[in-house]
């Protein structure tokens, strides 16, 4: 299974140097939306993002933190 990264980009930036591992970009995606809802939720952060980096392919995909204001 493939190792993705999720880096929090915001006000303050945390690169996440363990990984977890996803058997699909899919799982990733899912995760990374649970972590910026989570992120909003408990934090009140609206700027920045979850940029996700896949061990093979290198950066992948973001999930701007703005998306989950409701």
């Amino acid at each position: 299974m493939p190792r993705f990264y999720f880096h929090i980009i915001s006000e303050r930036t945390f690169l996440d140097d363990e990984g977890t591992s996803f058997a699909s970009e899919q799982d990733a995606m899912k995760h990374a939306r649970e972590l910026a809802a989570e992120l909003v939720r408990t934090t009140g952060a609206l700027t920045g993002a979850i940029v996700v980096e896949n061990e093979d392919a290198g950066g992948m995909f973001e999930v701007p933190l703005s998306s989950w204001n409701s």
